[in-house]
């Protein structure tokens, strides 16, 4: 199918489910101990000049196609100490080439993406959670459901919760069995507001992989960090850091991540924000001699941190970030955001929001990456309706030149979600 006809299947596609908001927002069913809710979302993807940055789409530089995503949600309290949730899902592809199709964000399944039981002990602090769930903590930067993506993340896993009225503390295990060998990961996360303009969080966590470490051998991963983040009259602000430690396969591993942001809303009717970030990541300078100092961002949401083109993730990068937002009416947001790229090491090369590698290193390379231009639409209709839209455009630099090919790339998207 040419890339004209696929452009416009979307499009119609796309506008017919755009009524799909009129289906759900008169439903509700409630009953005194069971909640069904529900979720349909349909987005229309435009990506051009894609070749040049992903090796396996090396004869399809232009794509257009539609995901859909929908959920059901059934919870359950069969008595006050006790509550049951089941979210099944399913997800499909429409008029994407199949050479593209097979990746880890756009899978055509019916799947169960949760499915827990909380246990509420009475009179005490305390909360379990077992079963797949959603983990998401702080800003997602480390630890987040990726709910853009068609699939999105949980995990099998089990949690504990105390929780006070200004903090609570997380201990969390979960665990993916393979053929290949297993993967586990926990850790403790904490959270405490400490004033009215100050809230802080801690984390120690804990990645096991049998066979992702370097040279198929284990990767045995602690990270270790804080996150401070608050409003202070009309400023915003937040700033986190993490180390990591441990061993890849016969390789020590240091490596470290920070990020920092300030913003200034003004009060005005139409509520303008500007705002400052910067994020760091390190890389290897060195990827022969036995130490690891890339970052590993574990399971992040990376989606709105980097660019929305997902070229970018935190790892062995300097990213410099200019964003400005405005809200002409109450249910409207505009958002504008411009982003450099550096690597911090060219012998690391690019990683992309998913954590692979984009562009293999090169130590004579330019550290000078790219730029991205983001802008994005949100329009919330109603409670049971919102509407986005969004373009983006990557610039390549150096970087690319100096490594292979590179070319301007743009992308849009078009995505409505119905809930009830």
């Amino acid at each position: 199918m040419s890339f004209v006809k696929r452009f416009f299947f979307a499009q119609l596609f796309c506008a017919v489910f755009f009524a799909s908001p009129f289906l759900f927002a008169e439903v509700e069913v409630k009953e005194e101990k069971l909640f069904v809710g529900g979720e349909l979302r349909l987005r229309n993807e435009n990506q051009i000049n894609f070749a040049s940055f992903v090796p396996s789409r090396a004869s399809v530089d232009d794509d257009a196609f539609v995901l859909l995503r929908a959920r059901m949600s059934l919870r359950a309290k069969p008595v006050d100490a006790v509550q049951l949730f089941l979210q099944p899902q399913f997800s499909r592809t429409f008029a994407q080439e199949e050479s593209t199709v097979a990746n880890g964000t756009a899978i055509d399944d019916l799947d169960l993406h949760q499915a827990y039981v909380d246990l509420n002990i009475k009179e005490t602090p305390l909360l379990f959670r077992l079963g797949r769930q959603e983990l998401l903590y702080g800003d997602e930067r480390l630890i987040g459901n990726f709910d853009w993506s068609n699939v999105g993340r949980s995990f099998d896993a089990i949690k504990m919760r105390l929780q006070w009225k200004k903090y609570w503390i997380d201990t969390f295990a979960s665990w993916i069995q393979r053929a290949g060998g297993n993967q586990y990961f926990g850790g403790v996360y904490g959270h405490i507001d400490l004033h009215d303009a100050l809230s802080a969080e801690t984390f120690a966590l804990l990645l096991r992989d049998n066979d992702g470490g370097l040279g198929g051998g284990a990767l045995t991963l602690y990270t270790l960090g804080t996150h401070f983040f608050g409003h202070v009259s009309s400023w915003d602000y937040a700033l986190q850091h993490a180390f990591q430690v441990g061993t890849s396969g016969n390789s020590s591993v240091f490596a470290y991540a920070g990020h920092l942001h300030g913003g200034y809303t003004f009060d005005v009717r139409v509520k303008p924000r500007v705002g400052v970030e910067y994020n760091i990541a390190s890389g290897d300078d060195d990827p022969a001699n036995g130490k690891v100092k890339t970052f590993n961002n574990l399971f992040p949401t990376n989606h709105n941190k980097y660019g929305y083109v997902d070229l970018v993730g935190w790892r062995n990068i300097h990213n410099p970030r200019l964003s400005f937002g405005i809200k002409p009416l109450a249910s409207l947001q505009l958002l504008l955001d411009y982003h450099l790229f550096f690597l911090m090491e060219p012998a690391d090369g690019l990683y992309q929001a998913s954590g692979a590698q984009l562009r293999a290193g090169n130590a004579n390379a330019s550290r000078f990456v790219g730029h991205e231009i983001d802008f994005l639409a949100k329009y919330a209709w109603n409670e049971y309706a919102d509407f986005l839209v969004g373009y983006s455009l990557f610039k390549t630099e150096q970087f690319f030149s100096d490594t292979g090919l590179g070319k301007t790339a743009h992308f849009f998207s078009l995505q409505t979600t119905a809930r009830f």
